[in-house]
């Protein structure tokens, strides 16, 4: 059996720093996250995975569209409901986007080599970072999911509520390279009449932590983009009882 080492934290950060940052403007992005050579093993198996495509159906609920999905139903259809996603993104809450399910994947096959990363999130070590950061205590553990946004990929305007889960904060841990800022994708805040208060660029080991609730979006990504748009995302929170 393979044994992977465990990832690791930037050993220099510390979160006092970044909390204060936190604490006056509600989002702090977090450079150098990872070790340099645990980030490059995340980059390469985000590339090697094999991605969803999720898009809200008529209720609001995600529908995932695996690469099986595909072959069975033929890309018409998907096109065609895909079609219904981007009516609805006209006029309210919608996205579309490849995922990738780590949480639901690790309880699948622990072993494969991504979940090094699906482990990390889910330690101590990261979620006592987080809760240092955002000031609240206790953080019990994660959602995260793996997202690659394609040219044309998008998700609107939302505040990251939700009805289950107790969130205490958002995250993005991004690996993207050599994107410019005209090809979009951009994670921005918006204030209560919608205008832009601050938009971050998708970069390359980058940690993002913001308040929930807070008003964002993902900026569509330009049909001439030529990078790939890939992040962890999730949310920091608080187990119920």
């Amino acid at each position: 059996m393979v044994v992977y080492m465990a990832l690791r934290l930037n050993p220099n950060l510390d979160p006092a720093i970044f909390a204060a940052i936190f604490e006056r403007d509600g989002v702090v992005q977090i450079p150098a996250f990872l070790e340099p050579d645990d980030a490059e093993a995340v980059a390469a198996m985000m590339n090697a995975l094999t991605w969803n495509v999720v898009a809200p159906d008529e209720t609001s609920e995600t529908l995932v569209i695996s690469p099986q999905a595909i072959a069975k139903f033929g890309e018409a259809q998907v096109r065609q409901f895909l079609q219904g996603a981007l009516k609805r993104a006209s006029r309210g809450f919608s996205f579309i986007h490849l995922s990738y399910a780590l949480q639901d994947e690790y309880r699948r096959d622990p072993t494969s080599p991504i979940h090094r990363a699906t482990e990390l999130l889910q330690s101590r070590t990261f979620l006592d970072f987080g809760a240092a950061v955002i000031g609240r205590e206790p953080v019990d553990g994660v959602r995260v999911q793996a997202s690659n946004y394609r040219p044309g990929d998008f998700l609107t305007l939302h505040d990251d509520r939700h009805k289950k889960d107790d969130r205490l904060a958002a995250f993005t841990l991004g690996f993207t390279r050599g994107w410019r800022p005209d090809w979009g994708g951009q994670l921005l805040f918006h204030d209560a009449d919608g205008q832009i208060e601050r938009g971050l660029m998708p970069g390359f080991n980058v940690l993002t932590l913001f308040r929930v609730p807070r008003a964002h979006s993902v900026a569509p990504v330009a049909a001439y983009a030529a990078a790939k748009r890939l992040s962890l995302t999730g949310w920091l929170v608080r187990e119920p009882g």
